[in-house]
């Protein structure tokens, strides 16, 4: 059975933008580390979201609901947690697809949680796509889309590229251009 690492969330801190960076890039640093601990005693290790989540405020930037800025420094804050591995990149990413409606639906049938940026996550949509799209150009074999309709039949193997800045500095670059 596979053991799970919940998504962290809350407001960021006031302060200067550097400081969230940070803030952020230690949270999921944090989470990193207790999916490392629980690889030791289980097969598989699932996170609930991206353990970089750099690409969370990438996304906003590219709606025109955050600036490029303030996801440069996390970007950086989480390029000085990669160096350190204090944080690294998921072996592999089962990307979502499931249609609008039936989003919505699962937003109306779930009791459970408020959702109160709900319309602006599903604008997150097709800039969150791109985003892997990116990462699976430079990383064959990392993102499975529509995970939800599909078998991988690859087997699960730890990447050696974990920790690669090499990689990391190239989605940054890939990455790094003005809204359209």
């Amino acid at each position: 059975m596979p053991a799970v690492v919940d998504e962290v969330t809350g407001l960021t801190p006031p302060g200067e933008v550097a400081a969230a960076g940070q803030y952020w890039s230690d949270r999921n640093s944090e989470r990193w580390q207790r999916g490392l601990e629980l690889e030791r005693t289980h097969e598989i290790v699932c996170f609930d979201t991206d353990p970089l989540k750099i690409h969370y405020l990438w996304c906003l930037w590219q709606t025109g609901k955050g600036l490029r800025n303030v996801w440069l420094a996390n970007v950086e804050a989480t390029r000085e947690r990669i160096s350190k591995k204090h944080l690294g990149f998921a072996d592999r990413i089962a990307f979502l697809e499931p249609s609008k409606d039936v989003i919505r639906l699962q937003k109306d049938n779930d009791r459970t949680r408020r959702r109160s940026n709900f319309e602006t996550h599903v604008r997150l949509y097709e800039p969150l796509r791109l985003w892997y799209v990116l990462l699976e150009s430079l990383a064959p074999g990392r993102v499975v889309f529509n995970a939800h309709q599909t078998e991988d039949p690859t087997p699960m193997n730890l990447r050696k590229d974990r920790y690669s800045l090499q990689l990391f500095d190239a989605l940054i670059e890939a990455a790094d251009r003005p809204p359209e």
